[in-house]
């Protein structure tokens, strides 16, 4: 396929890491990692940079020299063609699946569309010289590393991690895992180190077991993650302070990138009074409508993933249109059971869904719609099992001693505890079995808990990346470097134990492929 060494050294004798600075908090996160990863003294600094405001803040700040800083969306401003017999070399000679990539981007399709309808057509042109892109820029600079975010934010992060992953470049992302203020530094998309170091365990029990239930789980449940996201504070009160701050923003100019395609301040302030109005509207019809009380002595309970959400689009495509979903669950449990739908606590500040949705969960007869301030501790420890696509409420159900089924990948699917759909057909069957003979094997979850333990790193990512949003945005609107350049140090400062950790991590994880 034309590989390059991606152990080749930059002349000064410095392997090279690769950073994706990408939209929002990332890049001030990551900017905090590799500034420590600077002071071993050991690495040149490639940066590349998705949005123009923050440019301006990477170009000047002193915390770290990057040997190079690109610009993304220069790749495909102003072009206006493609070629498919290249897109399909592309796709033939790095065993790529675009079209199974391209309907992440939630700009193009389903989610973020309000503003502009794309064409085949513009979409090729963006993934064609987006892919083009990456791997000019990973043959110059020969990455031994690159440090990103979990990729299914965009196409762009996608397409920039299967290419890397194609080559034989490390790609090293700092994620979730479930388990409050940990997280792991991962070179996959589903954390399968953990899942893979327990398969090679899982035998080796030890003389005495240590016995993780629901006492364990307290104050260490997913939960508190996510009131620490769903708490960002704009520091904007009233609609009409609202208003007035979106009319300032719109006197700035939008950089001519793809997420921006379409975007007049008429349709931006139209939008933005729709979006009030209807969110309002949402939230009093599941306060009028959803469910507060367990009503059913016997239920098995799906937690709805909030949308738009990268654990659905990228790891579990064709499982992403969650009210089909509940259907089709729905038709497979017990006579004498209903379904429990709960709607993700998150989901609030992505607007909620459509009345539409809601109505469509409401209208299947077996199936009740919870409403998302129920303690979901309480519904796992009442209910029969849990079916989720994939998340944090499986590895919970777990410390309940319930059944899971899972849809899709993630590190706790290697428990016997744990059963995963290989074929929809079968669903029936496999809650029929999963009810009827499910055994918890206490020596098998603590093994894995060991597993997992190793694995995690004390960091309260959800703390440190609510900060972050707030330099984006400080940076975003301000446009004023000095202003951004203080609160970073602030920040820098206050997290800086934790960069440091995360730095080690990745430090050792460089070394071991060196």
């Amino acid at each position: 396929m034309g590989k390059k060494d991606p152990s080749k050294k930059s002349l000064r004798g410095k392997d090279t890491i690769l950073v994706w600075l990408d939209n929002g908090p990332y890049s001030y996160f990551h900017l905090g990692i590799i500034s420590e990863l600077d002071k071993l003294g050991k690495f040149d600094f490639v940066g590349i940079i998705a949005r123009k405001q923050d440019m301006d803040f990477f170009e000047n700040q002193n915390y770290i020299h990057f040997k190079k800083l690109f610009y993304y969306p220069d790749c495909y401003i102003g072009k206006s063609t493609f070629d498919i017999n290249n897109l399909k070399k592309m796709e033939d000679e790095f065993d790529l699946k675009l079209w199974l990539d391209i309907f992440v981007e939630r700009s193009f399709y389903k989610f973020r569309t309000y503003f502009h309808k794309f064409t085949r057509k513009e979409i090729l042109i963006i993934v064609e010289n987006s892919f083009s892109f990456f791997k000019k820029v990973l043959d110059e600079h020969h990455p031994k590393i690159i440090i990103m975010q979990q990729p299914g934010e965009n196409i762009s992060n996608v397409l920039l991690y299967r290419l890397a992953k194609k080559i034989g470049i490390e790609v090293l992302m700092p994620t979730d895992m479930h388990y409050k203020d940990h997280i792991h530094i991962t070179n996959n998309i589903i954390n399968n180190e953990i899942s893979e170091e327990f398969e090679k365990r899982k035998n080796d029990f030890n003389d005495s077991i240590k016995i993780y239930d629901k006492e364990f789980l307290k104050n260490k449940t997913s939960f508190e993650g996510f009131k620490i996201i769903s708490s960002f504070d704009s520091g904007i009160g009233t609609f009409s302070q609202k208003i007035n701050h979106y009319f300032k923003r719109l006197s700035n100019n939008l950089e001519p990138t793809y997420v921006n395609f379409g975007k007049t301040k008429y349709k931006m302030l139209k939008y933005r009074l729709y979006t009030y109005f209807e969110f309002k509207k949402r939230q009093r019809f599941l306060d009028n409508n959803a469910i507060k009380t367990i009503e059913d002595d016997k239920f098995l309970y799906f937690p709805l993933q909030s949308e738009p959400e990268a654990a659905i689009l990228l790891n579990t495509p064709f499982y992403s249109n969650q009210i089909s979903l509940i259907e089709i669950i729905a038709k497979s449990i017990p006579i004498d059971s209903i379904l429990y739908v709960k709607e993700h606590p998150i989901q609030k500040i992505k607007l909620w869904r459509s009345i539409q949705d809601y109505k469509k969960i409401m209208e299947i007869p077996n199936v009740k719609l919870l409403h998302p301030t129920m303690d979901a501790q309480k519904i796992l420890e009442k209910s029969q099992g849990l079916v989720s696509i994939s998340g944090a409420s499986g590895f919970e159900a777990l410390f309940y001693r319930k059944p899971v089924i899972l849809f899709g990948d993630d590190h706790y699917d290697k428990l016997s505890m744990v059963t995963k759909v290989e074929k929809i057909i079968d669903l029936p069957q496999i809650i029929k079995s999963a009810l009827s003979n499910f055994k918890f094997d206490e020596r098998e979850f603590d093994t894995y808990m060991e597993v997992l333990k190793k694995y995690a790193l004390p960091v309260p990512y959800h703390s440190i990346i609510k900060e972050a949003v707030s330099l984006s945005s400080i940076q975003r609107n301000g446009k004023e470097f000095s202003l951004t350049n203080l609160h970073f140090q602030k920040f820098y400062e206050k997290y800086n134990t934790f960069f440091k950790l995360i730095a080690e991590k990745i430090f050792f994880r460089y070394q071991k492929i060196n």
